[in-house]
């Protein structure tokens, strides 16, 4: 029931919007089922936008079973599973159906993340046939190249929207900067008026030039040789630790350490590194997250200027003055009325302020001090478990080591004394040996031939043979039955810590069961008790909307009347103003009073205004008239000036080439910065 309310409040937001309810939800078809399945996935990806009444049922089942493989759905692990979840995926069962759309609505921002990046680095996989052609390969590699760079390009995107904007910071560091550019092209403005004409300023600008761009070049070396010098003291530690790993593994191995040895110094190494990551680096990304946090908080602060800092230093000292000041009447009031005891107390401060700083600078001291020793103790030790491997056990290690070296004392001590009677047996055959060597000089001649009087030779070589097989038959059924003894250990080991488990676990698991049904009362009173809810939820909505629609009449009925209002004061106002002015002109037309010196109504004013137009209309006629009658006589003396210019130019430029020739100079023109130039040249 849960699920299916998520799914449809789900489904009733924004991008889907479809309005359903839980009743319609419910009763839509397979196929209906299929469709809307359809139209959330198009939501990740665009090419699964389709009808489902116009495709095969195979293909779209195909389509989304790849698209659920791509954003890594927990598809059934059995072969049947996986053919009957395909096979009702095509039927559109509602289980299947529901089960997919849960988990594609609960996770739909990070899956539409998924999808778009699955567009541009899923692996196109090549058969290796292909691949021999040099030309595929490096396309492949170049594609290869080019998901490695959208990969990194993507993340730095996450990285700046993962970033605090704050609009109204950003704002104000911009007009910081926009006033701190406008002051700084004053100040250029200025000082290139002061310098343009110093003699040598451009050498000398050339230089400073030079010299801020070495210094900006020698900052970012600088950068980068800490960067590389970071680097290299992680790779050192590294190094470090694959070596101590590397000793302790070869330690093992001369030590012919059992399996089980080898997982307790593997299950050591992971508690010590545990530790490290749960206490150490817990603590150092502390400190660099308060770090970060603190240079972000400053990035945002606005930059200070020569004038910021010049116009705050002369406040400090401005301070530091007044301190002194009121300090000095203080200490004279206290003079005059003869009670040193502020002064006495003054000089206690000053001494035990003294004496904190001294302790403060010896505390730091001896704070460098321990961390340079613990320094020194981490590599001491690092260099011990080189040589010796881990540097501490716990109680069931060493209780561990205790038994396996009491086991090992005893085979050591079955083992010699078994050798011991060998060595004895050996000295009794070695003298029995010699005896029969003694007895006949050739004895191996001696036993070949015997062994060719009774008719078998080689027996003796055979026999040997096959003692020696039997020996190494027998080493390797003892190495057999050493594994098969230490995987049978394993095996009752794992047995009884299942055991352990299940008896720890058969508690939990009764109140597990406990607590289910308690979930499962509480749930049916939850479903209960919900139902009234949406009953007296609807009713109150519809109430709410029914005050809403009446304050909305009410409102709308107010801003016409506030209408109204304000447009019947507006005419009474302009018909006050009229009025007035009538009145006024009657006043001023009886005598009590005028309008402006020159006219004493506006009725006066108007008629010389009509007047002055009709005047000045009468003047424009006449000059219209005069310039029509000469219009004809105007235009051809125009032309006629318009062809002289014409002739009087042409004479100018001949007597100009006339004049050239008898010199052997020519001159041309030319406009150099809007100005007109002569160039004379040779002939």
């Amino acid at each position: 029931m849960d699920e299916l309310q998520f799914i449809v409040a789900k489904l009733n937001e924004p991008p889907f919007q479809l309005n359903l309810t839980l009743v319609d939800f419910d009763e839509k078809a397979p196929i209906e089922l299929l469709q809307l399945l359809v139209d959330v996935f198009s939501k990740l990806d665009d090419q699964l936008k389709m009808d489902v009444r116009e495709v095969p049922k195979e293909q779209i089942s195909a389509k989304i079973v790849q698209t659920l493989n791509i954003l890594k759905f927990k598809m059934p692990e059995n072969e049947q599973d996986q053919e009957r979840f395909v096979q009702g995926l095509e039927n559109g069962d509602k289980v299947v159906v529901y089960q997919i759309l849960h988990w594609a609505l609960q996770r739909l921002p990070s899956l539409q993340k998924r999808a778009y990046l699955a567009r541009f680095l899923v692996r196109v996989e090549i058969p290796p046939e292909f691949m021999q052609d040099d030309v595929l390969q490096e396309i492949h590699n170049t594609h290869r190249e080019l998901q490695s760079q959208f990969k990194e390009v993507h993340k730095q995107v996450d990285a700046l929207r993962a970033q605090p904007t704050k609009p109204q910071e950003i704002k104000t560091e911009i007009t910081t900067l926009e006033d701190e550019r406008q002051q700084l092209r004053i100040k250029i403005e200025r000082l290139k008026k002061q310098t343009s004409g110093e003699p040598g300023f451009a050498a000398l600008l050339e230089a400073t030039s030079g010299l801020r761009q070495q210094q900006d070049e020698e900052s970012r070396l600088n950068e980068n040789m800490r960067k590389q010098r970071m680097a290299l003291q992680h790779a050192q530690q590294r190094k470090e630790e694959a070596q101590r790993r590397l000793s302790g593994m070869t330690q093992s191995a001369k030590q012919n350490a059992s399996p089980q040895a080898m997982i307790s110094q593997l299950q050591t190494e992971v508690r010590e590194l545990q530790n490290r990551a749960k206490g150490v680096l817990v603590r150092e990304m502390e400190q660099e997250q308060r770090k970060l946090a603190k240079l972000a908080d400053e990035r945002f602060d606005p930059q200070r200027s020569p004038e910021d800092i010049e116009a705050a230093t002369h406040e400090v000292r401005a301070l530091e003055d007044r301190c002194n000041q009121l300090r000095n009447q203080i200490d004279d009031d206290m003079s005059a009325r003869g009670d040193n005891k502020l002064q006495m107390f003054r000089q206690t401060a000053q001494v035990a302020a003294k004496k904190l700083a001294a302790k403060e600078e010896e505390l730091e001291g001896l704070n460098d001090e321990k961390q340079r020793l613990a320094k020194d103790v981490d590599e001491m030790e690092a260099k011990l478990s080189e040589i010796s491997g881990p540097k501490f056990m716990t109680r069931e290690e060493f209780k561990a080591y205790g038994v396996k070296l009491r086991e090992k004392t005893h085979v050591y001590k079955r083992m010699k004394n078994e050798l011991a009677e060998m060595r004895a047996e050996l000295v009794v055959l070695h003298r029995t040996e010699q005896i029969l060597r003694g007895r006949d000089k050739n004895l191996d001649g001696f036993l070949k031939d015997l062994e060719a009087k009774k008719g078998v030779v080689g027996y003796r070589e055979t026999q040997e043979k096959l003692e020696k097989a039997s020996e190494e038959t027998a080493n390797v059924d003892q190495n057999k039955e050493q594994t098969l003894e230490e995987i049978s250990e394993i095996v009752r080991e794992i047995t009884v810590q299942l055991k352990e488990r299940k008896n720890y676990l058969a508690p939990q698991i009764k109140l597990l069961r406990e607590v289910r049904k308690v979930y499962q009362e509480v749930e049916t009173e939850y479903n209960r008790k919900k139902a009234m809810y949406d009953k007296v939820a609807v009713g109150l909505e519809v109430e709410r909307q029914q005050l809403e629609q009446a304050c909305d009449d009410y409102q709308s009925e107010c801003l016409q009347e506030e209408s109204k209002y304000h447009y019947f004061n507006c005419l009474y106002s302009m018909t006050t103003a009229q009025l007035d002015r009538v009145n006024n002109e009657e006043k001023w037309d009886r005598g009590e009073g005028s309008f402006m010196p020159n006219f004493k109504t506006y009725t006066k004013m108007y008629q010389d205004k009509v007047t002055r137009q009709q005047a000045l209309t009468d003047q424009l006629r006449k000059q219209k008239a005069s310039i029509s009658g000469n219009e004809s006589g105007n235009m051809e003396q125009r032309r006629l000036f318009a062809e002289l210019h014409k002739l009087l130019s042409c004479k100018l430029r001949a007597a100009k080439k006339i004049e050239e020739e008898k010199t052997g100079f020519s001159s041309s023109e030319f406009d150099m910065g809007g100005a007109k130039v002569m160039k004379i040249d040779q002939m």
